[in-house]
C-alpha cells in the first residue's frame, strides 16, 4: 500500500507546483510597502528627480510609502511624535466636545492642537491638518460668541494653506460665511516675495502646506506668519514658523545630521552596486534594518539637465533580490512628473518570466496545457507502477547446479 501513496503524493506536488507558478500574477496586485533610498549626487536636478520619484510613489495604489526621515531619526524626534499624536488626540476631544456645545473648552483643545501640530510641523505626514484645526478653533470660537477672535482664527486658516479644502457644512450658515470672508481678506492682502535658505543646500521646502522646491528658493505668499518645513534625506527635519514683511527678507535654517545619518551613509556606498549589476544580499540585509520596510527603491540620477539619466531598482529586501530594473534618459530643463510617473508605473510592473524557445518569447499558457507537464506525470506513473510491480514479486527460486559447476545470480 506504501507504493501508490508515493505515486499519488507526486501528482500532488506537481498539481502545488502548477498552482505555485501561477501565484505571483495573484501576488502582483498586493500592496508593497515601500521607502526611497536616494543614491543620486547632490545637485538641484537630482533632488527634484529625488521628489518626483517619492511623489509618484506616494499617490501609486499599488504602494504603501514610508518616508525614510521617519526611520533616519528613529530615537531623535520622540518629542516630534509624541507631538503629533497629541494633536490628533486634542482635535478628537474637541470634536467630542463640540457635540456636548462646550465651546470654550472645545476651542481650547482646538488651539492646543495647533500649537501641537507646529511644533512637529515638518513631521506632518498630511499638512492640511494645521488650517483644519484652525478653521474649528475658529468655528467652536464663534459658536462661544467670540466673533472678532473666531474670525482671526478663521483667517490665520486661509494663511496657513490658501488652497487647502475645508468642508464646514456641519457648522451653521454663518461659521461657513466667517471663512469666506476670511478667503477674500486673505486673497487681498499684499503679497512679498523671501528667500528660504539652509545649510546644507537643496532641502525640500514646504510653505502654508505647498511645495515651494529647494533650498535657496524664493517664494511668493501673503505677508504675515509663513508656516515652513523643511527636509533632507540624512538630515533632521525642520519646522519653522515665522513673521515676513519685507521683501527680500531671508528665511534660514540649519539641518543637524540625521541620528543614523552614519548608517545611511554606508548602506548608500554598499547600494549603488545594485546599478552595476554586483549588489551581496548583505548589503539588502542591512538597508532593510535601516528602513524597517520589506521593499526599497533605489534611484541613481545622473548627468546634467540636458540629459539625465534615471535608474531605478525595486530590491526585495526580505528575500536579498532586486526584482526590477528601469533606465530611462530625460531632459530635465524643466521637470517632466509624466516621464516620472511613467517609470515608477513600469518599475512597479510584476516582470516578465522569458523562456528560451530558439526566438525569445514570454511563456502564457497554463501548465496543466504543457506536454512536458503530462510526460513527467507520466514518467513518474510508469515509474511508481515498475516499482510497485519489482516490490511485491516473489522472489526467484535459486538455481540448483550440478556438483563442481558454480554459478553467479544478480538480483534486482
Amino acid at each position: 500500500m506504501s507504493r501508490p501513496r508515493l505515486q499519488v503524493t507526486a501528482v500532488v506536488c506537481l498539481l502545488g507546483l502548477a498552482g505555485t507558478l501561477t501565484a505571483p500574477a495573484a501576488r502582483a496586485q498586493d500592496v508593497i510597502h515601500t521607502t526611497l533610498f536616494d543614491l543620486s549626487a547632490d545637485d538641484a536636478a537630482a533632488r527634484e528627480i529625488a521628489f518626483d520619484v517619492s511623489r509618484a510613489l506616494r499617490k501609486s495604489k499599488q504602494v504603501r510609502f514610508r518616508d525614510l526621515d521617519e526611520s533616519l531619526n528613529v530615537g531623535g524626534e520622540e518629542m516630534q511624535v509624541s507631538s503629533v499624536k497629541s494633536g490628533d488626540g486634542l482635535v478628537k476631544s474637541g470634536r467630542a466636545r463640540l457635540d456636548k456645545k462646550e465651546f470654550v473648552d472645545a476651542a481650547d483643545d482646538f488651539d492646543n492642537a495647533v500649537a501641537s501640530y507646529l511644533t512637529a510641523y515638518a513631521h506632518l505626514v498630511d499638512l492640511t491638518v494645521v488650517p483644519r484645526a484652525l478653521a474649528l478653533h475658529g468655528a467652536a470660537l464663534l459658536l462661544g460668541g467670540e466673533a472678532k477672535a473666531g474670525a482671526a482664527a478663521m483667517l490665520r486658516a486661509v494663511q496657513a494653506d490658501p488652497k487647502a479644502e475645508i468642508d464646514l457644512a456641519e457648522f451653521p450658515a454663518k461659521v461657513q460665511q466667517v471663512f469666506d470672508d476670511a478667503k477674500k481678506k486673505a486673497a487681498g492682502l499684499s503679497k512679498v516675495d523671501f528667500e528660504v535658505v539652509s545649510t546644507p543646500p537643496n532641502a525640500k521646502v514646504y510653505v502654508n502646506g505647498r511645495y515651494a522646491g529647494l533650498t535657496p528658493t524664493y517664494v511668493n505668499s501673503v505677508v504675515g506668519e509663513q508656516f515652513i518645513a523643511l527636509g533632507k534625506q540624512g538630515w533632521t527635519r525642520k519646522a519653522l514658523v515665522q513673521s515676513v514683511t519685507q521683501p527680500g527678507q531671508q528665511v534660514v535654517a540649519t539641518l543637524e545630521p540625521a541620528r543614523r545619518k552614519p548608517v545611511y551613509d554606508g548602506s548608500r556606498e554598499r547600494l549603488l552596486e545594485i546599478f552595476d549589476g554586483a549588489v551581496e544580499g548583505d548589503d539588502l540585509t542591512q538597508a532593510q534594518g535601516l528602513c524597517s520596510t520589506p521593499y526599497a527603491v533605489a534611484l541613481r540620477a545622473s548627468g546634467s539637465r540636458e540629459k539625465m539619466k534615471v535608474e531605478l531598482a525595486l530590491a526585495n529586501l526580505s528575500s536579498r533580490q532586486v526584482v526590477q530594473r528601469v533606465v530611462r534618459e530625460l531632459p530635465w530643463m524643466k521637470r517632466d512628473r509624466d516621464a516620472i510617473d511613467k517609470m515608477v508605473e513600469d518599475l512597479l510592473k510584476p516582470p516578465e518570466v522569458k523562456i528560451e524557445t530558439g526566438v525569445q518569447k514570454v511563456e502564457t499558457k497554463s501548465i496543466l496545457k504543457t506536454w512536458w507537464f503530462w510526460t513527467i506525470l507520466g514518467a513518474i506513473g510508469v515509474g511508481s507502477a515498475v516499482a510497485y510491480k519489482l516490490a511485491t514479486a516473489e522472489p526467484p527460486v535459486t538455481p540448483k547446479y550440478p556438483p563442481g559447476h558454480g554459478g553467479l545470480l544478480i538480483e534486482f
